[in-house]
Parts: structure tokens; sequence; C-alpha cells
């Protein structure tokens, strides 16, 4: 694989500026980097939900909202980008499972340093619980690969309560050591196990070392399950369905100011059926299911307001980073809405996991231990529009997330910036706040590594540079014959539009006017399609 890479800048100094002086030792500022798992662009309600989130939302106003970060498709290519400051391409290694796994073939290659491993040699103690996806076998989990602490699910998927669904083996470890079902807690929720694990992490740690905690939680992925005291918390919400909740959502985000210019639902085209044209039994399920999906994510944000209250009586608030974003835009997986399942609407047949034959998703077992759904194509478009597409499209709305940082003292906080910035910007932009830089390529602890891609955004945070990117830089994303690049305003990409067959062709749209990807520029500027679709070829395939 060819690959370009961008050198990083000179260290930033001063990277304090805005921090308490009374912080212990005037130490670097610790990091919290929250990821949440297929949620949509419009989900939480700092950037237009409906969906109560008080404790992000407080966050994400005093801080810096971001509308134009992208990461990628779906969950292992973003995690890959965020850990390595790369492309997926050659980052992914290949290998046989084991007999009956349904577990992936892939795991994150061992020539990259990761972003624990160089925080780690910055001096910040590392902390990890929750989602991995990047491997399963000895060598490739976060207890070798820079954690010093991690409770972690390794695979990709997992029922959100302390049960197994496909495998006579569980994918839990615990610093390295395998945690089987029967030996998890009882009241067991993925979401506040994960943040019970992590505050018990920090208070064992030192007031005179940094600290960089990473909370990938599994909200609200499929299979959409909640504490039965919360199940009912949004109930008899969502029976106007999803045509009503994608207009609302946006009137709200555009009040808020989220949206990005050039945006708007007027060219939208829906893909999902319109809900009146759905049967009052199909109204009753989709509806439903998001009512336990908007529970899920209000369960996710009751637990960040445990962090920061955590942090707040531990005096470490003011000295702590907190970034928080989405792996990619939301599902449209169509588990338990057809008469045996299924998958995402636009999801080829066989493709994709299928749900279990013992599971009871039964209506009224739905979001309870035993039951598998998830929301449906239609609600997926109400949480991205008037973004085009969602989670496993590298369409705008599969890759544009809902992120911010809040760190006090920061130039840009309070605003919205449309900025554009990537997921491979979280290491180096980590690595910039810890005052050190990636030392690749080359060796490294024994092994040879390649360089990052991505660019430290902290400059641009603390005022000190006016833009993150360089006109010259560029992001790429790949998905098999599939490709996607951004340089400057323009993208290029030959993502079939929903409805439309034939040959695969490349489509360019200038994303700064148009983010929507509603008028396809190809025909007027074949030179510039030509000029992008080369550097794809050479430095992201």
């Amino acid at each position: 694989m060819k690959a370009r890479v961008i050198l990083l800048g000179g260290i930033l100094f001063g990277i304090l500026l805005g921090c308490s002086s009374d912080t212990p030792g005037n130490q670097q500022p610790n990091i919290l980097f929250i990821v949440a798992d297929d949620l949509g662009f419009t989900d939480i309600g700092a950037f237009g939900s409906e969906i109560s989130t008080p404790n992000l939302d407080e966050l994400a106003f005093a801080g810096v909202r971001l509308n134009n970060f992208h990461t990628d498709r779906a969950c292992q290519q973003t995690r890959v980008m965020m850990m390595t400051g790369r492309g997926v391409s050659g980052a992914l290694e290949y290998f046989p499972p084991a007999e009956g796994s349904r577990e992936r073939r892939n795991r994150l290659s061992l020539n990259w340093a990761t972003l624990p491993e160089l925080l780690q040699d910055a001096g910040y103690r590392t902390y990890m619980a929750g989602k991995w996806d990047l491997g399963i076998e000895e060598g490739y989990t976060p207890a070798t690969r820079g954690f010093d602490r991690s409770f972690v699910q390794l695979g990709a998927s997992a029922s959100h309560f302390a049960e197994n669904f496909w495998d006579d083996y569980s994918l839990y470890e615990s610093d390295g050591d395998p945690v089987e079902y029967q030996d998890m807690p009882d009241n067991f929720y993925s979401t506040n196990y994960y943040t019970q694990k992590i505050l018990e992490f920090l208070e064992s740690g030192t007031d005179q070392e940094p600290w960089f905690a990473y909370l990938p939680y599994t909200t609200p992925h499929w299979p959409l399950q909640v504490p039965e005291s919360e199940l009912d918390r949004y109930a008899g919400q969502y029976g106007e369905g999803y045509d009503v909740l994608r207009s609302s959502r946006v009137n709200s985000a555009n009040q808020l100011g989220v949206i990005p210019d050039g945006l708007s639902l007027e060219n939208f085209e829906p893909v999902a059926a319109p809900w009146e044209e759905l049967s009052v039994e199909e109204q009753a399920k989709y509806s439903r299911a998001q009512e336990i999906y908007a529970a899920m994510i209000s369960n996710l944000d009751t637990n960040v307001g445990r962090l920061i209250s955590y942090l707040r009586d531990s005096g470490q608030f003011e000295n702590t980073v907190i970034m928080f974003t989405s792996d990619h835009g939301a599902s449209s997986g169509e588990f338990g809405q057809g008469p045996v399942g299924g998958v995402a609407a636009d999801t080829p047949p066989g493709v994709g996991p299928q749900i279990p034959v013992f599971i009871d998703n039964s209506f009224g077992n739905w979001g309870r231990p035993n039951s598998f759904i998830d929301h449906g194509q239609g609600f997926a478009e109400a949480a991205t529009a008037p973004l085009r597409g969602y989670k496993g499209r590298i369409s705008e709305g599969g890759l544009r997330a809902a992120a911010f940082i809040h760190f006090p003292g920061l130039a840009v906080s309070g605003s919205i910036d449309g900025s554009f910035m990537t997921i491979m910007d979280v290491l180096p932009t980590f690595l910039d706040i810890a005052g050190t830089a990636h030392p690749g390529p080359g060796d490294y602890k024994g092994r040879k590594i390649e360089g990052v891609a991505g660019r430290s955004a902290w400059p641009y945070l603390n005022g000190e540079t006016d833009t993150v990117h360089l006109p010259t830089d560029s992001a790429g994303w790949v998905q098999g014959e599939l490709g996607a690049l951004i340089k400057g305003n323009y993208k290029i990409t030959n993502q079939r539009v929903p409805g439309v067959d034939g040959p695969l062709s490349w489509q360019l749209y200038d994303i700064m006017s148009d983010p929507g990807e509603t008028q396809d520029l190809a025909s007027q500027y074949p030179e510039l399609v030509s000029e992008l679709l080369t550097e794809w070829e050479t430095n992201w395939r």
C-alpha cells in the first residue's frame, strides 16, 4: 500500500491554556474520550434531539460542537482510524477464524503504534472500558496494546446484559484475563458497568500522573436493550412516526445552528417507505423500537453524568479534556421488525448477523434480556437527515458524526465549528495535548510502524492557527470497490445513489455548499474528478 504520510507539526507549547493554576503539579491535562456506537447526527439534545441528554448537552454547549467531523462508515473501520491516525487500507490483517466462530476475520496490524501506547510513553495512565473490535487473539487485545487497565468486550457486538448470543465462550476480558458470563454481576448492563469500571480505574490512580480514559460504549448499537426500570421512559412518544420526527429534528437542529450551511430537507429523498403507508402493526413495532433506542441514549447520558460528578468532586474537571463522538451514522437494522427478523433494509440476503434462533422476540419482550431488535431504516434516516445515508454508507449520513470537545479556556468554546476534521485527527490531537508526537514511520519497540495521516486540531482549538488541515490535505475511505475522498471543498464517491442500478461511476460534490450530496458535478468538472481519483488510488486505497 502506498500512503501519503502527513507529518505532525511542531509540538504545541502552552497546552495548559485555560487550566486552573492550582492543578496538581501543573501536569498535562487528563483526557476522557467517550464514543457512542451507532448514534445518529441529531440523536442528542445539543444537536436537535427530543431525547433527554442534559449532561452531554451541558458539555457540548460549553465546549465546541463539531458539525463537520467525519468518522468511517462502520464500527471497526472507525476504531482503526482513531487508534492509528491513518486510513483503514493496510491496517487490518486477515486470519482464519476459529471453527464455528462468528467473530471478525481481521484485526489491527502490529505495524501501527496505537494511541494508548503513545500516551503511555508520554507518562499517561491509560484506561479502557467498552467495545474493542480490533482483535481477539493474544497480543492484539487492549491489555497488550497500550492500556494499563481495561474491561472490554473484544468483539463487534454482544447483548447488553450478561447473556451469550452466539458462541460457547465469552469475549469479555478484564486486564487481559477472560471473564465468563456466569462470573459477571447479576445486574450487569453494559453502559452502567463500563462506567463503573472506568470510575474504579480512575479512583485507583494517583494525583501525580495524568490519565487517558477511553469509553467506547456499545449504546445504542443493536440489540436494543435497556434496564427494566427505564424500558418505558419514552412510551408513546414516537407514535407519529419517523417522517414527523425527521422534520422535527431538522427544525430543532436548525434553530440550534448545528445544521451545516447548504443543508435542508428540501432536496432530501428518504429511502424508507412513508410512515402512513405502513400497517398499524408495523407502526407499533417501529415506534416501540425507537422508544427503547431513546431510553438507551438517555441511560448513556446518565452515565456521562456519573463521570462528570466524579471529575468535579475530585477536583479534576477543570484539567480534563473531554471529547465525545459517535463512531458513524445511525443504524438502519431491521432486526425483529419482519416475520423472521433480518438485517438492514439495503443489505443483500445472507450478509450480516442473523437473529439467534432461541431469541424471544415476542413484542412484549422487546428491550429485555433475550431480545434482539433494531429501530429500522426510517428512524435511522430521521437521525441523520438531511444528510444522505446512515451507518454502512460512505455518504455524509454514514460518515459525519455528532461530536464535541470540552475544555475550559479553548478559544472556540461555546461555538459550533464547521472546520473539516476526521477521526484520524484524534490521535495527533491527543498526543499534542500530552506534549508529545508520533515517532513514526520507523522503529518502535522492536517493530516497524507506519506514520499518521491526521493532523492535530489542538492549535486551531486554542486559536493559534486558522485551520486544522492544509489545502493540500485529503482524507480517503475504502469499502471494497467503493470509495470516497474529501479534499478541500470537494468529495468524490462511487457509492451508488439508493434506487439507482447500473455500473459504478464516480460522483463529485461540493460538500461545503452541498453537504446533502444532491448535485453531482462530475460531468462539469471531469478533470477534477480524475485528479481526486488518482489521489484516492495512490494514497488511500
